[in-house]
């Protein structure tokens, strides 16, 4: 299987959010079905912002010290497939009406395009009218967990 996830999804998990047990238990289930994990590379920069940010703000974070921003990004490289961008895919997401919020649309085109069976997100509401024009299956992660991983 092939999971695209969202940014919000990545974020959850490294800040410690409401869902960040769920997300934990779909990374290390995916780690053990095989299952490809996806994040786009804008979704990249976007975590490596708000993962400094964060530090920063809990003090973690030094200036002169990036080591624990390091880790963390590598971690997150180590688990996460990066998406190509294709320019086709942002052009489709610019234009997409079925989005009112383009950050979204454009994670939805490049989780299409690379053939994710799978879009997971906090955001769900965010996908509807993509999710039922579309082959990629959108879902939060406690559907996830119900739909792929009830024993």
């Amino acid at each position: 299987m092939t999971i695209f996830c969202d940014t919000n999804i990545v974020m959850e998990y490294l800040q410690q959010r409401q869902h960040a047990a769920q997300v934990e238990q779909i990374l290390n289930h995916a780690a053990q079905a095989g299952d490809l994990l996806i994040i786009s590379v804008g979704s990249f920069y976007t975590i490596t912002y708000l993962t400094e940010r964060y530090l920063k703000a809990d003090q973690s974070l030094s200036k002169q010290d990036r080591t624990s921003l390091r880790y963390i990004l590598n971690g997150v490289l180590s688990t996460f497939k990066m998406a190509d961008i294709f320019v086709g895919c942002i052009s489709e997401g610019v234009n997409d009406l079925q989005f009112d919020d383009l950050e979204d649309s454009y994670q939805a085109h490049i989780a299409a395009s690379f053939g994710c069976d799978v879009l997971l997100t906090i955001n769900e509401r965010h996908f509807t009218r993509f999710a039922s024009n579309s082959n990629v299956i959108v879902m939060t992660p406690q559907a996830f967990i119900t739909t792929y991983m009830a024993e």
